[in-house]
């Protein structure tokens, strides 16, 4: 995870082992609060902040890594 201002406001750049980007995070606050968390997924979204990873793959390797003994 990377903190970073996205749209100009607070949020988060996830990436996965190899730098690639998986998806991003943003806080819509108010009054210190936080009101709303919005995410983007889409691939053709994410273009632009640098490569992006595959996200089914991502997925299939995290759940392989919390089932390890098979």
């Amino acid at each position: 995870m990377e903190p970073r201002e996205v749209n100009g406001r607070p949020g988060a750049i996830f990436r996965d082992r190899d730098g690639k980007v998986v998806n991003t995070l943003r806080l819509d606050i108010l009054d210190g609060q936080v009101q709303t968390i919005r995410a983007v997924i889409n691939p053709d979204k994410l273009g632009h902040l640098g490569p992006v990873a595959d996200t089914w793959t991502v997925v299939r390797e995290a759940n392989q890594a919390r089932r390890p003994g098979e």
